[in-house]
């Protein structure tokens, strides 16, 4: 190859290097409660943190029935079903298998409120004294504030569960955000402290 075209290959690739490593990276629930206490013992009891037990057989089976689901079929690797059950599938640093990586089992604090390789970080060195938009600026996500976020999983075109099986699957997100099992309490202002 001549030195130009060596020199363009190389700059492409530095250019792709970079994008990738612009996105931030999953960095799992453990790092998110070792300040958010209160709201990481609130979700681990919540249908969020839960939600990857429902794709195990015999649990749920009405509910699968109904969708002409297999009750008694392990649905924890399906492809389909798993994303939505699971934190940052697919994603740097988020599931990829129960074996290797079970701490992003069920539908934690990224999952609502993005990777937090680069907004920790925001956290930590300055923890009382950032806005929200630079948050947002670093890949935070607030579901309270959008639909979307909720929409992602409760509205997804892969769901076996909506509305035109049954009205109880539509989603409301307003009333969603009422349901406390469901989420965290709003967290208090405090000093917090990611890494």
């Amino acid at each position: 190859m001549k030195r130009r075209q060596v020199l363009s290959v190389m700059f492409i690739f530095m250019v792709m290097m970079s994008a990738v490593e612009a996105k931030p990276k999953y960095i799992g629930v453990e790092k998110c409660a070792s300040c958010h206490k209160a709201e990481h013992l609130a979700w681990k009891t919540s249908v969020h943190a839960k939600a990857f037990n429902v794709l195990k057989p015999g649990k749920r089976k009405k509910a699968k029935l109904l969708a002409e689901l297999d009750p008694e079929k392990d649905y924890t690797a399906d492809k389909k079903c798993v994303g939505c059950h699971v934190t940052g599938y697919r994603e740097k640093g988020g599931f990829k298998d129960v074996a290797s990586t079970p701490e992003f089992i069920g539908v934690s604090c990224e999952s609502c409120h993005g990777a937090g390789s680069k907004y920790a970080v925001l956290h930590n060195d300055n923890p009382s004294g950032f806005t929200k938009q630079e948050a947002i600026e670093l890949g935070q996500l607030y579901g309270v504030d959008d639909e979307a976020v909720c929409l992602a999983c409760h509205a997804h075109k892969d769901s076996p569960f909506h509305e035109g099986l049954d009205d109880k699957y539509k989603f409301d997100w307003k009333a969603a955000l009422k349901i406390h099992k469901a989420y965290h309490p709003k967290p208090k202002k405090s000093s917090f402290s990611f890494m």
